[in-house]
């Protein structure tokens, strides 16, 4: 039988953070000068919904079953989005 382990969202919360505002938001204004930072996490039902901020637009990615995945899945998930 597969356990599922349910995501601390606070966990996650951080985690996004980081990967997202002091990594690759660091890195792309270093090389190509776009600017960007993690905003919030939000969930609805089965749904992670990340907001984050590039060039001054807010923008969110919607992940369905977020809890089937790893907190560097859902980054890398974001990340190709």
């Amino acid at each position: 039988m597969i356990r599922k382990i349910e995501l601390n969202l606070a966990t996650l919360r951080e985690y996004l953070n980081n990967k997202i505002t002091f990594n690759w938001y660091k890195n792309t204004e270093i090389d190509y000068g776009i600017t960007g930072k993690f905003i919030d996490i939000e969930t609805m039902g089965n749904h992670l919904i990340i907001i984050h901020e590039e060039m001054g637009e807010r923008l969110e990615t919607n992940i369905s079953y977020y809890n089937d995945y790893s907190m560097e899945q859902i980054y890398n998930i974001w990340m190709e989005g």
